[in-house]
């Protein structure tokens, strides 16, 4: 039974992850509060699955070329929304890298959840500024 939760949650989680990329949704994600301290146990492996499983599916929801892309941000909301499904504290940000303040030179962007816990919700160690979204 928890196989089946782990598949159910990731994929309703990457159903709703366009509803969660803008808005007042992506807000209230963007601002959740996030429990301090890294995760002590072991990493639970139905979390585990629905993380896979939520990517996954933002991937192929994609190929459909509809309200789905695969990119960091869509796979953010889903990554967020199980967390979430989950108990989990978590939140997503939103950064920039490259470029300087006056409007000249190539940025990326890159959303990312942020999670204090033993699973690995997202791959990458590149180093991105995170945006203040002003009040």
């Amino acid at each position: 039974m928890p196989r089946f939760r782990s598949a159910f949650v990731g994929l309703t989680s990457a159903l709703r992850a366009p509803l969660w990329v803008s808005g007042a949704r992506l807000r209230s994600a963007l601002e959740s509060p996030v429990s301090e301290g890294r995760g002590t146990g072991d990493p639970d492996p139905t979390l585990t699955e629905a993380l896979r499983v939520a990517n996954g599916a933002v991937r192929h929801l994609a190929r459909t070329r509809t309200a789905w892309r695969n990119t960091c941000l869509y796979r953010s909301a889903a990554q967020y929304l199980v967390l979430r499904a989950f108990g989990r504290s978590a939140a997503i940000r939103i950064g920039v890298q490259g470029g300087n303040h006056e409007g000249e030179g190539n940025v990326t962007a890159h959303s990312w959840v942020l999670y204090h816990g033993p699973e690995r919700v997202q791959d990458g160690g590149d180093v991105y500024e995170e945006l203040q979204f002003l009040r």
